[in-house]
């Protein structure tokens, strides 16, 4: 006797409460140079010379003198916002015919927003790690043989203090954040130096919140975000933004006036979402776009590792 089959009983549709998209969990960016809201598209700002600062001219003034004068010095530096957007086309009959849980407008939102995201964490990136922005003794140059954090003979506690030392001597202030690639972060877990300091506290479990102890900084960054130069269509390969590279550096809590702060992402604007009609095609465009510029506003504030682990 003939029994009804699956395909008879069950009509495959989507499914209501699960769809697959890859994407970045998060952007760091942000948290090492902040973003500051600006008035027009490019100006100029105060930068005040450093050593006018730290310069012991205080002394005794004596009876009917008028006792030391002292001075400091300012020039200033340019900016300007460049607009930079992602736009994403969507289809009535796409629209009208897409099953649930798909939502073609608020999907292409998502995407166009994730794009220009995902450009300004490689442009900060690239900000950092990419040229000689740190002026630091030895802060632009990579590791290499035993220093590399992958390998036992390398000290990253002892890296990491020089990086301090240096940094409090330019700008007088504790460096508060420690960024470091995934990849880094990985080598790093399993040092013999990190394990031995830990044994009799966590022993062989390193975590996020233990290398920030170790390493005495308030926050731990650690670059999971990954991208692609491949043409859509291409075979595609995927590499870390952040790169094999380690950052230390003092952000402030919040942008303000003589504030030695490395770097901002000065925004003109709001990051906006615009929908354009395309009637003849009839078609919606969702477009995301910002007006920024990314700077390096304070090199003493910052000092990078490239290529601290092989």
């Amino acid at each position: 006797m003939a029994k009804p089959t699956r395909t008879q009983v069950h009509i495959d549709r989507a499914m209501t409460r699960v769809s697959i998209a890859r994407r970045n969990e998060s952007y760091i960016a942000g948290e090492v140079f902040p973003t500051v809201p600006v008035q027009n598209q490019s100006d100029k700002y105060f930068v005040f010379d450093r050593a006018s600062w730290f310069r012991n001219e205080a002394g005794p003034r004596a009876p009917g003198t008028r006792g030391p004068e002292v001075e400091y010095s300012i020039s200033s530096s340019t900016y300007a916002c460049r607009p930079v957007s992602a736009t994403k086309t969507v289809p009535d009959e796409i629209v009208a015919n897409a099953d649930v849980p798909l939502q073609p407008m608020r999907d292409a939102t998502d995407f166009v927003t994730d794009k220009v995201m995902l450009y300004v964490e490689v442009d900060v990136a690239s900000e950092i790690f990419g040229g000689a922005n740190w002026s630091a003794s030895g802060a632009n140059s990579g590791t290499s043989g035993s220093l590399q954090w992958n390998l036992a003979a390398s000290e990253p506690l002892e890296q990491v203090e020089v990086m301090r030392e240096t940094i409090i001597k330019g700008i007088g202030r504790q460096p508060n954040v420690l960024l470091m690639g995934r990849e880094v972060y990985t080598d790093l877990r399993n040092h013999p130096d990190i394990l031995d300091r830990i044994k009799y506290t966590s022993p062989g479990v390193v975590t996020p919140d233990i290398l920030k102890s170790l390493f005495q900084v308030g926050k731990l960054l650690i670059g999971d975000a990954i991208y692609t130069t491949a043409a859509d269509g291409a075979s595609a390969t995927y590499s870390y933004i952040w790169g094999k590279n380690v950052w230390l550096g003092w952000v402030p809590a919040a942008a303000g006036l003589m504030i030695p702060a490395p770097g901002y992402v000065l925004s003109w604007k709001t990051r906006t979402i615009e929908t354009f009609r395309r009637d003849e095609e009839k078609t919606d465009a969702i477009r995301c776009e910002m007006n920024y510029d990314c700077i390096v506003t304070c090199p003493d504030a910052g000092f990078e590792l490239k290529t601290a682990v092989a």
